[in-house]
């Protein structure tokens, strides 16, 4: 129901809700969207178009020893996954652990319509990594789109590039691929598995075992880029808590070291990510940008041991 509790209706567009007036079911639909529509701020129609990123979870990150897990890529948002990953897509699949770094093949995937499962084997106790790359793929953006995306994702530099340019409603072709790791834990023995660096494009790598650590504390990730620090680079940090609730939004600024502070606001599902991105000089492609997320949980909450 909408603020006047008749006569309203609600539609969700990305992650807000808008309240609308409605109309008789004689209202043609277009008539109806026809005066709906440009009181939507045009942010939430188009990054809700451009936002597409990859996420690996688990259902529980905290997982038995000696036993197969399941991972899910989410193809999408950190909530939702509209798309699965097709096997040839995938340069590289890892799992590292105590004993050291695995490369998976990829039959251990398993696709659907709107998502992947990842069945990985887990050794002894410790900490784990999972990393998933994948081979760049292309698409073409509207101007206002693409502004609107990066504006979003914090590239403000490619965002002033093209403004100062001319370049504002310039519709684009993105050349882009993504790199995507998850930090679980196997039983309660902590290992150093968590700051492997899988030598992709782009990375994040943290400083510290997320499961050593709770609520309260702050998390350093070091950005890199082709395995260098990524000095100056913007990234995002969030999640969702034990009950599904969003956690705040945290919009980062890398150091003259790559590194980035996460505050950890609660226990839940949480991820970091970033996009480094470029002018392209590959004939018919615009822009190139990798895309790097990195996910752990927070198990313990303030003070907790």
């Amino acid at each position: 129901m909408g603020p006047a509790g008749h006569g309203w209706f609600r539609i969700r567009i990305g992650n807000r809700d808008y309240n609308t007036p409605s109309h008789s079911r004689s209202t043609p639909m277009r008539s109806r969207w026809s005066r709906i529509l440009p009181l939507l701020p045009l942010a939430a129609l188009t990054t809700s178009l451009a936002a597409h990123d990859l996420f690996l979870k688990l259902a529980d990150f905290i997982v038995r020893p000696e036993t197969t897990v399941s991972i899910t890529a989410l193809n999408g948002t950190f909530t939702t996954s509209t798309n699965g990953i097709a096997r040839s897509r995938i340069a590289d699949l890892s799992l590292v652990g105590p004993g050291g770094r695995t490369r998976l093949d990829t039959t251990a995937l398993t696709t659907g319509k709107s998502r992947t499962a990842i069945r990985v084997r887990v050794g002894p106790a410790g900490t784990y990594v999972a990393g998933l790359s994948l081979h760049p793929s292309s698409i073409g953006e509207k101007g206002p789109q693409f502004n609107a995306y990066l504006k979003e994702e914090g590239l403000n530099a490619v965002l002033e590039d093209r403004r100062a340019k001319g370049e504002l409603d310039k519709p684009v072709t993105e050349r882009y691929a993504k790199h995507v790791k998850v930090v679980f834990q196997a039983g309660p023995r902590l290992s150093d598995a968590w700051s492997a660096a899988l030598g992709y494009p782009v990375e994040i790598v943290p400083l510290a075992n997320p499961y050593a650590l709770g609520a309260g504390d702050t998390l350093r990730v070091k950005l890199l880029v082709n395995g260098a620090a990524a000095a100056g680079r913007t990234a995002i940090a969030g999640g969702r808590s034990r009950a599904g609730a969003r956690l705040p939004e945290q919009r980062l600024r890398a150091d003259g070291l790559g590194v980035a502070s996460v505050v950890l606001g609660g226990p839940g599902a949480w991820y970091v990510k970033f996009i480094e991105m470029k002018r392209s000089s590959e004939r018919g492609v615009d822009y190139s940008s990798q895309w790097a997320t990195l996910t752990f949980a927070v198990t313990r909450g303030r003070g907790k041991p």
